[in-house]
């Protein structure tokens, strides 16, 4: 198929990815010259030598969406704005097209409103691209049957994994793993337990990265305006710990800035940082049997 990526940043070029790797014509597009090719060199160093002849990057809009199959918004815009370029997008598309958007701080519904066809809408959004297969299929409330299962068939076709959900501020995957985080840091920020204590409490096996680990990865910035858009939208069990929102307001962002809950060396995970502390013990012998 041929699919048009509008928006070479991070999710446009994780798209991109997938869907060269499945054999699929891109054309990626972005506003300025630099940003488009640069996001081409990294469809190309990640996929493979035979990838430059299955992607293409373009600044004229028109020219990526002229006859797409597949039309993916991954641009970092308004629902006004997702929705304004969509709708301008449409009547150059080829017939019954996958029209997609995904990003969880964004109303899938309310970007399909401004389509002719709404029910060809569906959000789809790659949970954690570099470590996992699976792939949240949104449904918006205009999304058709027939339409969900052609957004299955795609994912499946990109081998990955599909996962059904509404529409729902932050979706299953983010919505989980914010929740997840936060929960952490309120531990460490009441002194239960220390950083390395609740990523390990959190976690099952050696090798699997905890909450707190993971925010760092994720950037703390990030993790702060994703917890302030669900405590907007869902209330006040996604309110941000003011740890989090301390450590933002100094700049401690976590690995790409080197040190967040911990410091960073290497791409990994080198200690605990300076957010947590050791839960105490009272001082002195009392109630201590007496010993020989």
């Amino acid at each position: 198929m041929n699919v048009a990526v509008l928006g070479a940043g991070a999710r446009g070029r994780a798209i991109a990815r997938s869907c060269v790797r499945a054999g699929h014509e891109v054309r990626l597009h972005d506003t300025g010259v630099e940003t488009v090719m640069d996001g081409v060199d990294a469809v190309e160093r990640a996929v493979g030598d035979d990838a430059g002849t299955r992607v293409d990057g373009t600044t004229d809009r028109q020219g990526a969406v002229n006859g797409a199959d597949v039309l993916v918004d991954a641009t970092d815009g308004s629902v006004a704005s997702r929705r304004e370029l969509l709708a301008d997008a449409e009547p150059l598309l080829a017939t019954d097209p996958l029209v997609v958007t995904g990003d969880p701080r964004t109303s899938v519904t309310g970007v399909a409103a401004g389509l002719q066809a709404p029910g060809r809408a569906v959000g789809l959004s790659l949970v954690d691209p570099e470590e996992s297969a699976l792939v949240e299929v949104v449904l918006a409330d205009q999304t058709t049957a027939a339409t969900r299962a052609d957004a299955v068939a795609f994912v499946e076709g990109l081998d990955r994994v599909p996962i059904v959900v509404r529409d729902a501020p932050g979706f299953a995957a983010a919505r989980l793993e914010l929740a997840r985080i936060a929960e952490a840091i309120r531990l460490v920020e009441a002194g239960v337990t220390t950083v390395e204590g609740a990523d390990r409490a959190a976690t099952r096996t050696t090798d699997e990265r905890g909450p707190l680990a993971r925010a760092d990865e994720l950037g703390l910035d990030a993790v702060l305006g994703g917890l302030d858009d669900l405590h907007e939208r869902l209330g006040d069990r996604f309110e941000p710990p003011s740890l989090l929102r301390e450590a933002v307001e100094a700049g401690t962002l976590g690995k790409r800035t080197g040190e967040g809950f911990y410091t960073w060396s290497n791409g990994e995970p080198a200690g605990p940082g300076d957010l947590g502390s050791e839960p105490s013990a009272r001082e002195g012998t009392e109630g201590r049997p007496d010993r020989p």
